[in-house]
């Protein structure tokens, strides 16, 4: 008899279905490289990246969506794969994923970066939501290597 073994998932791999868990339970859309224009209104967006390279951005895929469900379709719901990440890292003056950038009518309103803890969490994402735009930050480059894409 010969045993036979396999690879188990990589860090990507589970990312990837965290990111499909998050579309198909909880209603985030995915942005490709292409989209440019954000929904009107209330916007959160996720910036992930290789959960190798920071386990938190799995646990963000979690905590996320229960943080914003007392929000119910208030607010549109948004996450970046990590092909889509760099970009929006630069564009918003994000230093590491996990990072999430709050939007309103597309402009920036603030972003909140790592895990928080859960109050603090709520009262963040309430004081973002409840303020005015903001400057946005001053863009700063970031390399993130990728692998195959998260969203389809």
């Amino acid at each position: 008899m010969s045993l036979q073994l396999s690879p188990g998932p990589t860090s990507l791999d589970r990312l990837y279905t965290a990111i499909g868990r998050m579309q198909v339970k909880h209603n985030f859309r995915c942005l490709t490289e292409t989209d440019s224009e954000f929904p009107a209104g209330l916007a959160a967006l996720l910036v992930t990246e290789d959960p190798q390279r920071n386990l938190e951005v799995l646990d963000a895929c979690v905590i996320l969506p229960e943080a914003l469900k007392p929000l119910g379709d208030r607010i549109s719901r948004l996450v970046a794969g990590p092909e889509t990440a760099p970009a929006l890292m630069q564009k918003y003056g994000i230093a590491r994923a996990p990072a999430v950038v709050f939007l309103r009518d597309g402009e920036y309103v603030g972003s909140l970066n790592g895990i928080r803890d859960w109050n603090e969490y709520q009262v963040e994402v309430d004081r973002l939501l409840s303020g005015p735009a903001q400057p946005k930050p001053i863009g700063i480059p970031v390399r993130v290597a990728t692998q195959q894409g998260a969203c389809a």
